[in-house]
């Protein structure tokens, strides 16, 4: 097992994560207990990309905090709000604490009977969680840099999702203005047989 090196921003089940020197996550028996398998697994997922650990990385600092909430009444697979003006404007004053919010719908991936995902899309609740995580992540390093929305539209967006998608595996899931107010990823199906 790895050493423990990482204690991120992001908060789950009330409590930090930390990752191993492979970016692993070591959840505790509380985040385990209160948070759903999927968002665990899709977390894991996205960390193991090169996005994923840039972000983990810049994340780990002192001044951010990133609460996760698992809302299965989310109407898409997760969202970013934008925080307040003034935690935008301190962007660039490293020593004011910044406080973000991520809420993910572990329970939005439910397979149409008889249908099949497209290749290079989503096709579990763990990739579909991977997807939100890397989305919305991706949304909160625009705010920490005191970015406001709306994001898709920039092409620096766009380069770096495009990126973490194809490092999941899914180079086909969109992340654009088409989904801009419920901040979800574009899924397609094939009909089944």
């Amino acid at each position: 097992m790895h050493p423990l090196v990482l204690v991120c921003a992001i908060v789950l089940a009330g409590e930090r994560v930390r990752f191993d020197s492979g970016f692993n996550p070591q959840f505790t028996d509380n985040q385990i207990r209160n948070s759903v398998d999927a968002t665990r697994a899709g977390l894991a997922k996205w960390a193991g990309t090169e996005h994923g650990r840039q972000l983990i990385e810049y994340f780990s600092g002192r001044e951010f905090e990133i609460r996760i909430v698992e809302d299965t009444d989310e109407r898409g697979i997760g969202r970013a709000p934008q925080p307040g003006l003034a935690t935008l404007v301190a962007a660039n004053d490293h020593a004011r604490p910044k406080a973000y919010e991520v809420i993910l719908n572990p329970a939005f991936f439910k397979l149409p009977a008889g249908m099949e995902p497209l290749p290079n899309q989503p096709s579990t609740p763990t990739d579909m969680m991977a997807v939100a995580w890397a989305g919305e992540m991706l949304h909160i390093y625009f705010y920490s840099q005191g970015i406001s929305l709306p994001h898709h539209p920039r092409p620096d967006f766009q380069e770096q999702w495009h990126a973490v998608a194809a490092e999941l595996g899914m180079p086909a899931v969109r992340h654009d203005d088409d989904d801009e107010v419920a901040h979800t990823a574009r899924l397609r199906f094939l009909g089944g047989h």
